[in-house]
Parts: structure tokens; sequence; C-alpha cells
């Protein structure tokens, strides 16, 4: 082979080696596919029921709900949308309220908050709180643990009541006096850090300004047993007012049974019935006896 020749396949050999580096280098590197239901990184916090004032009282099933709350903040769930299944690494707000009631036995509750909320609204009693801007206020006097919390437009929503957050109130801490909530939330604090999952949070009303509205509260469905309704009730003018069940209104009656006064024996006097009719004799030895006895007169 000439020299030439030699050189031309040499020069067209560089040429093909260049082009390939620099198509390697020029080409864009494929993304990794994303799993869609694979939950963000959670930050979440947590208490003890011996952080909480007042818990011994509470009753029972109220303690349970709570104990069973806060085992899911010791999770690390994320807040993943569409989701009350813990297995799956995170949980959104209605699902996670969800998941607790379903826990607790109250198989009839809704999986949307504002279901959740008519719910409430119809088989026990919604407080709803239009002019509160405090706790002080007299629109929270009826919250308790245990109860549902529901917000309006915390997002875009075209529901007919606009009802897009849910929580539970947990009370209140023993060392600080705040109040405490249990849920799912990404954005929302706990002691002035920003906290994303299943967790315990600050509970705070919205600001003024804000388009999220708190619309209320109330007891869960079949989570505590029936009682009386709550009336307010005044003896007395100027009297100070007070509570009372239905049954504590009613006038008391005595339990045990009214002596009746003795009553007297009454007397019944027997009649003597009429001797039966003479036959003719018997007549007519009467008349021969007082005939006899007429003479000797």
């Amino acid at each position: 082979m000439s020299t030439p020749l030699r050189f031309l396949m040499v020069l067209l050999s560089a040429i093909s080696i260049t082009h390939a580096e620099v198509n390697q280098k020029t080409e864009t590197p494929k993304k990794e596919a994303v799993n869609a239901e694979t939950p963000p990184p959670a930050a979440v916090s947590t208490v003890s029921i011996d952080d909480l004032s007042g818990f011994e009282s509470y009753p029972k099933q109220v303690q349970s709900l709570v104990q069973s709350a806060l085992a899911l903040t010791r999770l690390g769930l994320s807040y993943l949308h569409g989701s009350h299944e813990p297995n799956k690494g995170g949980m959104d707000c209605s699902g996670t309220v969800y998941h607790v009631l379903q826990f607790q036995g109250l198989t009839d509750v809704p999986r949307q908050s504002d279901e959740m909320c008519q719910w409430v609204e119809k088989k026990t009693q919604l407080h709803l709180t239009p002019t509160a801007i405090a706790f002080d206020h007299a629109e929270f006097m009826n919250l308790k643990p245990g109860d549902l919390l529901f917000w309006t437009n915390t997002m875009e929503t075209k529901r007919k009541l606009p009802v897009t957050h849910v929580m539970i109130y947990l009370g209140k801490l023993k060392k600080s006096g705040k109040r405490v909530v249990f849920g799912a939330s990404d954005g929302r604090s706990f002691e002035g850090l920003r906290r994303s999952g299943v967790s315990v949070f600050d509970f705070h009303l919205p600001k003024a300004e804000s388009t999220s509205k708190f619309h209320g509260y109330g007891t869960a469905p079949g989570l505590l047993p029936a009682t009386s309704p709550v009336v307010v009730v005044v003896s007395k003018p100027g009297e100070e007012v007070r509570k009372a069940t239905v049954a504590e209104t009613k006038p008391k009656t005595s339990s045990s049974p009214v002596k009746q006064p003795a009553s007297k024996p009454v007397s019944v006097k027997k009649r003597t019935p009429p001797p039966p009719p003479k036959s003719a004799v018997e007549k007519t030895l009467d008349r021969a006896v007082d005939s006899v006895r007429r003479f000797f007169k």
C-alpha cells in the first residue's frame, strides 16, 4: 500500500473516532423514572401522653384514640395524597383521620373531609366558629380532646361544602399550655419548626386575611356513649347559670313506694231470706192452734 493511501486511511479513522467522542459528550443523559407513589421525605414531631394536660381524665375511648394517633407519629410517615394506608409510607389529612377512626371501630366514617364534617353535623353536633378569632371565644367553649377539627378553602375546591382539611384535637401541653393537634399536613408547624407528614402540630387559627378559615369542630359519631342533651338552667332570677342534662331537669320522684292510708273495713248487713210459703195443711193447722189459744184466754 502506497504511503499517500495509508495516510488517508489513518486520517479517516481519526476523524471517525473524534466524531464518536463528541456525540458521547453532547448526548443528554436519560433521567431515572420516578415512582409517582413514592412519598416525599417526612419531617414529623411527636409527644407522649405524659405531655398532655389532664390526659388521665380523658374518657377511655378518647385515651385510646389519642394513643393510636400518637403511635402513627412515631412511624416517620410522609404526606401522601390519596392514601389512607400507613404501609404505603404516608397518608393525606382525611386519610389519616379515617384510618385512626376505623381503628377505633367506627366503620361508617366517610373518607373525605367535607363528608366527615357533614357526618358529624348529622349524627352528633357540629360547633361552628364563624366569629371566633381566639380560643377564649365562647364558640370554643365546647372544644374537648378527641374532637374532629375542620378547615375550609385550604386548597382550591369545587365542593358544595368547601371543607378541605381535617385533624384531631389532642388537648393542651402541660409545660406551655399550648393547644396541639394530630393529623397529616405538608407545611404546618410544631414549636416553630415546619413539619411534613403524619405528625403533631400546633393548633393555630388562620389569619384574618387568609382565604382559609377554621370552620368548626365536633365529636366523631359513635366514639363516646350517647348522653342526654345539655340545656341551660336558671332556677331563679339572678341565679348563676348552670348546665344540666335533660334528665336532671325533670322533677325528682321518690323511688320508694308510696304508702296508702289504711281503709276501714266496711260492714255489710246480711239480709235474712223470707220463709218459704206454707202449705194448705200448715195453714189449717195454724188456724186450729189459734182457735185453741183464743178458747183458753
